[in-house]
């Protein structure tokens, strides 16, 4: 039996998602081509390796990444560290020959995901970047009825990412607040993820026009956790937040359709508002997260008295969701997609395929970041080709 043997570097929640997408795989989708076997995680923390190791089920742990990449008994370094570690360990991980996943946003910057790209590329080995709402069974029809020309030609894609989860201002300030750390805030954090949809299903940006602002100006550093689980005590101190709540920006697309995309940290009453309306000169879609196994889509040609958004429930005739369930309408969940993006990555590594979305798809994502970073800073419109 073909085996893929997975390191994982971070043993946050992330991690968590990762291993249990690994060891679900063979059980949804079977053995073939090959199956994932956990061989070690890396943290700098050594209490939470071993924890993680234990927990998750790892053959062991370590508190140095080095030595997991440097491991021959590792094929597959997967990233799940905060953002600024991202380019180290993937263009350390690429010099040794081994296939990459790294949850998204691929890096800090377009340069260190463009050195990041360029040294995988030279070492040939597989990458795959965390964009799991592309592996949406949903989307994959979005794509395949677009490309059918079924929407006509594309003219407008509107874009949401909207969370609540840091309308609180006592939410404590975490590694996510921190500009070094993580670049961008709901910009490179959360509308990337919008930005992965509107490349896979409308095409390359041509340029940009954005807003940033911050709300909550400081928070009460953290006393424990991490990220998402950062926690504080009533007397912390407070620090001042370094990266954007709220992020809107124009956008036109090489296609000629036109764009706006809109995130936020602070969006009051939403959950998971990820999604978007694609309107084209004979037919929409509509999607979001929040009621991620519909797809609503109105067709122009309906006879007038009938015109309107119709739901289509994902079902098995629809990419990945057979794996899952053999009836329609059962639904899948965020980490049914965390499952498909590892089962797309074995198969990759297995069968020397490209995986989707790769660092290359990555890179693109993070030029328009910048482009839209460059266009706050400037006050101006941006073309995507000005970022290198």
């Amino acid at each position: 039996m073909n085996q893929v043997r997975i390191g994982v570097v971070g043993a946050g929640w992330m991690a968590k998602a990762h291993s249990t997408a690994f060891r679900n795989v063979p059980m949804l989708f079977g053995n073939e081509p090959a199956v994932p076997v956990l061989e070690t995680i890396a943290d700098i923390d050594p209490a939470r390796a071993k924890a993680a190791a234990e927990t998750l089920g790892f053959n062991r742990w370590t508190e140095d990444w080095r030595q997991l990449v440097a491991d021959p008994a590792v094929d597959v370094v997967d990233i799940v560290t905060p953002n600024d570690a991202h380019a180290e360990i993937a263009i350390a991980a690429a010099k040794a020959g081994k296939h990459i996943y790294c949850e998204k946003p691929l890096a800090l910057t377009a340069g260190e995901a463009l050195r990041m790209t360029e040294a995988a590329e030279a070492a040939g080995v597989t990458t795959l970047v965390g964009f799991n709402y592309l592996k949406n069974p949903a989307q994959a029809l979005a794509k395949e009825m677009i490309e059918a020309g079924e929407l006509g030609d594309i003219t407008q894609f509107r874009g949401t990412f909207d969370q609540d989860f840091m309308t609180d201002p006592t939410v404590p300030f975490s590694w996510r607040h921190d500009r070094s750390v993580a670049g961008s805030g709901a910009l490179g954090d959360m509308a990337s993820h919008t930005i992965s949809l509107a490349l896979e299903l409308v095409g390359e940006m041509a340029e940009v026009c954005g807003l940033l602002a911050t709300f909550v100006k400081q928070r009460s550093v953290a006393t424990g956790g991490s990220g998402h689980t950062a926690k504080a005590s009533a007397d912390a101190a407070m620090r001042a937040v370094e990266n954007d709540d709220l992020t809107q920006f124009l956008c036109r697309f090489n296609s000629g359709a036109l764009g706006t995309i809109a995130s936020s940290r602070i969006g009051t009453g939403r959950k998971l508002w990820v999604g978007y309306e694609i309107q084209g000169t004979k037919g929409a879609l509509y999607f979001t997260q929040e009621r991620m196994n519909e797809l609503q889509f109105y067709r122009q040609g309906e006879p007038a008295r009938e015109r309107g958004y119709k739901t289509i429930l994902t079902g098995p005739e629809h990419r990945w969701y057979a794996g899952f369930h053999p009836i329609a309408g059962i639904g899948l969940g965020y980490n049914d997609q965390k499952i498909i993006e590892a089962r797309d990555l074995l198969v990759a590594v297995a069968t020397g395929q490209k995986a989707t979305p790769d660092f290359r798809f990555g890179y693109r994502v993070d030029r328009i970041v910048d482009a839209v970073l460059k266009s706050v800073d400037e006050h101006r419109w941006v073309t995507v080709d000005e970022i290198g």
